[in-house]
Formats: C-alpha cells, sequence, structure tokens
C-alpha cells in the first residue's frame, strides 16, 4: 500500500486550547519482594568475599550502597556510568576498573556477587561474552529483562535499587569488615602499577585537573586517551560528575553536553575534556557558550592524531591512513570565537588556568600538547 501522508493546516496550528492543565502522577518506586529480600540477605549473611557491582540505574541510591556495603563489607565495583557512586577515597570503593583483567579476577573469586541497576553491557566489560562469575548472584533492576540478560542469577529482584538495598541493609547482619582488609587497595595498586608509560601520563594530569576542579565539579568528556584513562582513574567524589560517552562512543559530545549541564546547573563549575579529533565535530558549539557566557574550562587534549585507532592500526599492522588529520592553530580559531585561551607550560599554570576558566564570564580553551616537555615522556607516537 502507498504510504499516507498527513497534513495539519496553520489553523488548527494556531487553534486555542481552553482545557485545564492537570498534573501528571508520578510512577511509585517498585518496592521489592519481601521474601527476596530475604533470600538476598541470606546469600550475603554466607559470603566471606562479597562484592556490590553498581551501574548507572544505581546512582540516586549512593547513599544506599555506601550503606550496605560498610554493614557487610563489600568491596564495590562500579561501572562507568555509577563512577562516584562510592567516592573514590573509601576503603571499599574499586576505581572504574571492571573493564580491566585484575579486576575481573577479583569478581569472579567473590563468593557473592550483587548487581545493582547495570546491564554489564559490552563497553563496561570489554570481554567477548560474559563476565565470569563463580559465586552467587544477586541481580536488582527496574527492567525484568535486564534481570534475566546474560547471567542466571540466584535472586532477581524487580525493584527500585534505592527502595531494595535499603531492604537488604535492614534484613542482613553486620560483618566484622571485608574479610581480605587489604585485597581491595592491593587491587588498586596493582590496577596503577599496570599502567602504560602513556596511561601514567594521563594520571599525571588528571590527579592535576583533580586539585583544580571541586567535588561537586562536572565533567564532560569525549572519546579521547585522556578520558580513556579518567573514566578509571580520575578521582570523583560523587555520582553524576563525569559524563562519557560509553556505548555509542560519539565523537564531539563533550562540548555541546557540557553547554547544556552549564545552563541547567549554573552555579555548578563544569569542565570539559576533549581530543583534537572529536574536538573537531563540534567545535562551532564555541560560539553557543560564548553567546551565553558559559564559564567552561575546556581541557583539549591534542595529541595530533585520532590516537586511540591509529595505535589499534599500528597493532594490527595496517597503515595509519585517514587518522592523523591536519589541525588548526587550536588557539587562534579558539581567540576568533571569543574564548579565553591558555596554554599551560607547567601543572601549576595548568590547574591556575582551570580555576581561572571557572571564574570568567566565558569559555576558556586550555590548549594542552601530549608532548609538552612539563608532562614528561610517554611512548606516544
Amino acid at each position: 500500500p502507498r504510504p499516507v501522508h498527513l497534513s495539519i493546516p496553520l489553523d488548527v496550528f494556531k487553534a486555542p486550547d481552553d482545557r485545564l492543565a492537570s498534573r501528571r502522577t508520578t510512577a511509585r518506586r517498585r518496592a521489592p519482594d519481601g521474601a527476596q529480600v530475604e533470600a538476598a540477605a541470606a546469600i550475603l549473611n554466607s559470603a566471606k568475599r562479597p562484592v556490590i557491582l553498581a551501574g548507572g540505574g544505581a546512582v540516586s541510591a549512593a547513599a544506599e550502597v555506601k550503606a550496605l556495603a560498610e554493614k557487610i563489607g563489600a568491596a564495590v565495583v562500579p561501572t562507568i556510568a555509577a563512577k562516584g557512586i562510592l567516592p573514590d577515597d573509601h576503603p571499599l570503593a574499586l576505581e572504574v576498573t571492571v573493564d580491566r583483567p585484575a579486576t575481573q579476577a577479583f569478581v569472579h573469586d567473590a563468593d557473592a556477587v550483587l548487581l545493582v541497576g547495570t546491564e554489564l553491557a559490552e563497553p563496561d566489560i570489554w570481554l567477548d561474552g560474559r563476565l565470569p562469575m563463580t559465586g552467587k548472584i544477586i541481580r536488582i533492576d527496574i527492567d525484568p529483562a535486564t534481570l534475566v540478560r546474560d547471567y542466571d542469577v540466584d535472586v532477581a529482584m524487580e525493584a527500585d535499587s534505592k527502595l531494595a538495598l535499603a531492604a537488604i541493609t535492614e534484613t542482613v547482619a553486620p560483618a566484622a569488615g571485608f574479610r581480605e582488609s587489604n585485597a581491595i587497595a592491593e587491587l588498586r595498586a596493582a590496577e596503577r602499577a599496570g599502567l602504560s608509560p602513556l596511561e601514567q601520563k594521563h594520571v599525571r594530569v588528571l590527579d592535576s585537573l583533580r586539585n583544580a576542579i571541586p567535588d561537586d565539579g562536572v565533567i564532560y568528556t569525549d572519546m579521547t586517551q585522556l578520558a580513556y584513562t579518567g573514566y578509571a582513574f580520575y578521582r570523583s567524589a560523587l555520582p553524576r560528575t563525569w559524563h562519557f560517552p560509553a556505548g555509542f562512543g560519539t565523537l564531539g559530545y563533550a562540548l555541546p553536553a557540557a553547554i547544556g549541564g552549564k545552563i541547567a546547573s549554573p552555579k555548578t563549575p563544569v569542565a570539559v575534556i576533549v581530543g583534537d579529533g572529536g574536538f573537531q565535530f563540534t567545535l562551532q558549539e564555541l560560539g553557543t557558550a560564548v553567546e551565553n557566557k558559559l564559564p567552561l574550562a575546556i581541557i583539549l587534549w591534542n595529541n595530533n592524531s585520532l590516537a586511540q585507532i591509529r595505535d589499534g592500526m599500528i597493532a594490527r599492522d595496517i597503515p595509519t591512513i585517514g587518522v592523523n588529520q591536519h589541525n588548526p592553530d587550536f588557539v587562534k580559531l579558539a581567540e576568533a570565537y571569543g574564548c579565553r585561551t591558555a596554554e599551560p607550560q607547567s601543572f601549576a599554570e595548568l590547574e591556575a588556568a582551570v580555576k581561572a576558566a571557572f571564574a570568567a564570564d566565558g569559555p576558556t580553551v586550555i590548549h594542552v600538547q601530549e608532548s609538552a616537555p612539563f608532562l614528561g615522556a610517554s611512548q606516544s607516537a
């Protein structure tokens, strides 16, 4: 059959609507089933090495995650979407390293794993298949399809994460503490000790940025190697303060997302981490930031390439075609838009530039060359 095209007359668009406005009913949070709460508590009571693996569906339940973890002495492993759900300096917190082998082995050896608000999607674990787990599995999600996705679980709880975690915490018996008291600290140290020279350079930059960005500061990141290291090793104190386009891997996401974030929360310090390749997908939005006088700290990490793709080509002995683009003079370009600019030559200058950007009356492009001498050496080409 031929498609039917309907058109709405212009006078209908302009017609008045005299119906009274009404407030829509807010959906109630789904409470957990009592029997399932008891079953989950029984598993956790008998566990010696419990792990809570939290995703983006649990970020509204950060306080409940913390309360349960502390009561039973469980290690908390966040996905990228749950970064900061437990402050990174908390002794029970692992960093966002569930995609790295040592952390995967740690989860594998846990005798009880509580999955809350996470699909454990491919960008979370970067495995061809499922995350291997040998312990009993409790899964909490509001989506019934997710509860039976990929994993056979011992308790599948279709419920709001906040209500479910609170009920389990009230029911479970307190533990004396994590049975392997040094295991979390040792694992975190091992993950950092295994970083490549380039990732170590990234960590130095990320630590410097952390010195300049307050706990409640929000960072919008693009697809760039600095952010790939950052989603694991930038030290977050709160959830919803690190935004990264996992999944589709959207180049050019960071700047327009930060503009929206700053307009929505004008008193919140907002920073951008973007690479030279991704920046050129949406750099025209500098005009929007200038027009709206948004004090964004835009950290432009310049390695003069689409480096992750380039490095993958080199590793596979593929000619590096189309990944070493011709870049403009980013400082002159930013100035042409009316932005403030900075090219720091030390960590002190980097931190000062970020702090000054938060106090400005418009965006600041902070241009950082990966090869800058103050950053130290790396194996990056």
